[in-house]
């Protein structure tokens, strides 16, 4: 009746995500989105219902000895994580995060030059770390 009971376990991507996934461009190796694992968990986004989704790779995980059942199961395996993103109730499929492609560089980060802030703003020792 309110939906206490319903699980939220690890699944084949639905038609709508397939195609969001393939819009947004499958992670390198990937070469079906139907092979890929979601999670799911409900929650709220800006104050509407939706169902927060990740995508995974089932084979990786199973490779790692892991059983991924949950959106939850993750947490401790950010890792194997390709794709977060939500799902409105309208079906509408936002992705919000992809995983950095292997080999990609981190840009170098600089310190601020203190000296260039001389209208009132102060950059805070510490900050941005």
């Amino acid at each position: 009746m309110f939906g206490f009971t319903r699980k939220s376990g690890q699944r084949s991507p639905t038609d709508a995500v397939r195609r969001a996934l393939e819009s947004d461009g499958l992670p390198p190796g990937i070469a079906d989105s139907a092979a890929l694992g979601v999670t799911e968990s409900h929650g709220n986004y800006a104050g509407r219902k939706v169902t927060y989704i990740r995508v995974f790779d089932p084979a990786r995980a199973a490779e790692a000895g892991l059983k991924i059942q949950t959106y939850a199961d993750l947490d401790a395996h950010p890792n194997l994580v390709l794709r977060k993103g939500h799902v409105e109730k309208d079906g509408t499929v936002v992705i919000t995060w992809r995983a950095p492609l292997p080999g990609a560089e981190t840009p170098a980060r600089q310190a601020a030059d203190r000296a260039m802030h001389t209208d009132g703003q102060f950059v805070h020792p510490g900050q941005g770390r």
